[in-house]
């Protein structure tokens, strides 16, 4: 078999490895997130699983865009030898690129203490307190949400 031939598979190969070591990130972070969620106390429900097929969507659909750019830059080198003979390495960069990004994202995720996410949510809410105290308008359309919410509950 020609070398170069050769090189394809090995090339295929390390981009199914790279798709493979991405899906392990996730699926290592959904498991870090349950645990953190028992430390917590918190319940366990299926939005996080739902967010887990989400982020498995966007970082493959990402990967997928990838690969395709790759699949253009290798033919390209593979052509460049098989016609004038130049010998140049055939990676896999951006599909690398892309699995470096996801890498990084879902470590420093799996990383983060369980607390930090907790002290996040209090941040949001006191943010969302101090909006609401400010803005009177919006104050007062909850105030009339909730009391409408509160008359249909009574009717029941």
């Amino acid at each position: 078999m020609e070398p170069r031939i050769t090189t394809l598979l090995i090339v295929g190969a390390v981009i199914l490895l790279f798709y493979i070591v991405t899906l392990g990130l996730i699926f290592s972070d959904l498991w870090a997130g349950v645990r953190k969620a028992k430390q917590r106390g918190e319940m366990r429900t299926s939005e996080a699983l739902k967010r887990t097929v989400e982020k498995v969507n966007k970082y493959f659909n990402m990967l997928f865009a990838l690969t395709l750019v790759d699949v253009v830059q290798i033919s390209l080198v593979f052509f460049l030898y098989w016609f004038y003979h130049y010998d140049i390495w055939m990676i896999p960069v951006f599909t690398l690129g892309g699995t470096c990004y996801v890498a990084y994202i879902e470590i420093t995720s799996i990383v983060e203490p369980a607390d930090i996410k907790e002290k996040k949510q209090q941040d949001d809410f006191k943010r969302l307190l101090m909006q609401l105290a400010e803005n009177k308008d919006l104050r007062e359309k909850i105030v009339d949400i909730l009391k409408v919410k509160e008359s249909e509950v009574c009717d029941e």
